[in-house]
């Protein structure tokens, strides 16, 4: 171990470097940040790490919000600006200095973490130049009176490897009075109309805690191929890591308090990096999933989005995948759309079960596939489509179920092996008993035994349905 304390590697150039103007500058952000109420424990935050003319208000909502807190450990889990630097590394100084004072470090924790079997490793050269931990620490020196520091610069490459570590983390912190830090900024140099369009659903995305859905936010909104956007968190690893420790001691909510771009503190519109502060907390009650909380006038947008995108598929014009100005059409949904005739007569129906793309892409996408490709009907015409009637499904997020739990209300996914069947809740309706209703869910559309969801291995998920369908 370094006998030496670890110098600021960022002073003076991400913040000021004189000790006094620090001071001025930290505590100038932090008084001009709104209060919040209490509202639930704390248990992670969400911090960005930029130049504080860009980013300090935004990171200083957050530090204003942790106020009153007394940890004995804050965990920083920044990220690594450089290519050689790839893996989960710890710092071997014994502690941090910043021009406000030096900061012990955790080495209790460091030891349980370098122990916990996950490939965590010391590498006091992915810390030596690396800004993203250091950053916040001059908002946390001005926020808390004494703490220990556990440093983490995490650039896992696999979101396996993120929630690992993130489990690893909360072991190393259980029983401590402790505090953990996602240090990411967000999107990287889109322009001001992407990052406004892209950020508020990666922020969303952080405050389910759940890591999985995270990862494939990101992958969605990279595939769509915005203009300059190379990434939409430059520490998801990190993040992802954060979301699990703090899932595992205790968090059950996440509360967004800011979502900014340097453009807004007078950056250039057309190269920005975006900023988020968000808190994870213990409420004793879960959130809601984002897709199910649609307002009545996301929906009607999604029901017209969905028939203009038959419409102009109809006349060779189907729409190229984009992002939207609304926050929940950016963000993964499994939705189904499904049309009927105004009697009620199915016409055509197809989704997927899983979040392949955002939500309104994947409206578009089924909308027509639905109307063109389900092949137990005809396409439908364009002198036809007047005629139908446009019905979309939103699924949440599935939930392991026993055979006990399947209820009426519920969608119902019964797999073994390669096979797999689906019913939406809308099958109640037509088959209101429960054995009746298992029965054709396994052998009609599973292909397997029709008692295979009691007796047969199958697995068994749930899910609810926000389903809206045009007047």
């Amino acid at each position: 171990m370094s006998a030496q304390a670890r110098p600021p590697a960022a002073a003076g150039r991400f913040y000021p470097g004189e000790p006094a103007a620090l001071r001025a500058a930290v505590d100038g952000l932090l008084a001009s940040a709104p209060e919040r109420e209490d509202d639930g424990r704390i248990v992670a935050a969400l911090l960005p790490h930029a130049g504080y003319e860009y980013s300090g208000p935004a990171a200083a909502r957050a530090c204003r919000a942790l106020a009153g807190l007394e940890p004995e450990v804050v965990a920083v889990v920044g990220t690594s600006h450089y290519a050689e630097s790839r893996g989960i590394f710890l710092d071997d100084h014994p502690a941090w200095l910043t021009p406000l004072g030096e900061i012990p470090i955790a080495q209790p924790e460091s030891q349980r973490l370098l122990q916990s079997g996950t490939g965590v490793t010391v590498s006091p050269a992915a810390h030596a130049e690396e800004h993203s931990v250091e950053a916040v620490l001059p908002f946390l020196q001005r926020t808390f009176r004494g703490f220990r520091l556990l440093p983490v610069v995490a650039s896992a490459d696999s979101l396996a490897d993120s929630v690992r570590f993130g489990r690893a983390l909360a072991a190393a912190l259980k029983g401590k009075k402790a505090l953990v830090i996602a240090a990411s900024d967000l999107s990287h140099f889109p322009t001001l109309e992407v990052a406004r369009q892209a950020d508020p659903a990666s922020l969303e995305s952080f405050l389910t805690l759940d890591p999985g859905y995270l990862w494939r936010t990101d992958q969605c909104l990279m595939a769509l191929g915005a203009p300059q956007l190379s990434c939409t968190w430059c520490g998801k690893a990190a993040a992802a890591a954060v979301q699990t420790a703090a899932k595992d001691l205790g968090a059950d909510w996440g509360e967004a308090l800011a979502c900014a771009n340097s453009a807004d503190h007078g950056g250039d519109a057309g190269r920005t990096v975006g900023y988020g502060a968000a808190l994870l907390l213990a409420r004793g009650r879960s959130r809601p999933w984002p897709t199910e909380t649609i307002s009545p006038e996301e929906k009607t947008e999604l029901l017209a989005l969905a028939r203009a995108s038959v419409l102009a598929g109809l006349r060779g014009r189907i729409p190229a995948p984009r992002l939207f100005d609304r926050m929940r059409f950016n963000l993964p949904a499994a939705v189904f759309v499904t049309w009927t005739r105004r009697g009620g007569e199915l016409r055509g129906c197809i989704g997927a079960t899983e979040p392949k793309a955002t939500l309104g892409n994947a409206v578009a996408h089924y909308a027509v596939l639905s109307a063109r490709e389900d092949p137990r009907f005809p396409a439908v015409t364009e002198s036809e489509l007047a005629g139908l009637r446009a019905e979309i499904s939103i699924l949440s997020a599935p939930r392991p179920a026993r055979p006990e739990d399947i209820r009426p209300g519920l969608g119902v996914m019964v797999s073994r092996g390669a096979r797999q069947g689906l019913f939406l809740p809308q099958v109640w309706d037509k088959l209101p008993d429960r054995d009746e209703f298992m029965a054709h869910l396994c052998a009609g559309k599973a292909g397997l035994p029709a008692d295979a969801w009691r007796t047969g291995g199958a697995e068994l998920s749930t899910f609810t349905v926000t389903a809206f369908e045009e007047p």
